[in-house]
């Protein structure tokens, strides 16, 4: 499954995850594994073809030490967008420090998430 970051390092940041409990991308079998990147590169396309980024991150931290966070296999796909270089960057420091404090969500940033998700949904293969 896919969704929307709740601290996103930029606009359209979604994670993909497998719907079985695992901790690292070695417990996946080699079909879970496939798919789980496959589900993940069409995240991307959507992202481009729905939101305009030009280009995405994707971020597996596999493992504590890797600063996984949550112990379960998840890629981040973080879109590029033009011109975004000193701010992903910045934003991608700043999205580690909010695992310690989170933001609050709020009625305004849940509208935002909401409409993004629609237009990545509606740019994903085979949504009607």
């Amino acid at each position: 499954m896919a969704f929307l970051d709740i601290n996103p390092v930029s606009r359209g940041h979604a994670l993909v995850v497998p719907r079985i409990n695992a901790q690292h991308l070695a417990d996946l079998d080699d079909g879970l594994h496939a798919h789980l990147w496959r589900v993940a590169r069409s995240v991307g396309a959507a992202q481009q073809s729905g939101l305009g980024s030009l280009a995405q991150h994707f971020v597996v931290n596999d493992g504590r030490a890797a600063s996984q966070s949550v112990p379960h296999v998840h890629v981040h796909v973080i879109p590029r967008y033009r011109g975004d270089r000193l701010r992903t960057v910045t934003r991608m420091i700043w999205h580690v420090s909010t695992l310690m404090v989170p933001r609050p969500e709020t009625a305004g940033r849940r509208r935002e998430l909401d409409r993004v998700a629609g237009l990545i949904a509606d740019a994903m293969p085979g949504h009607a």
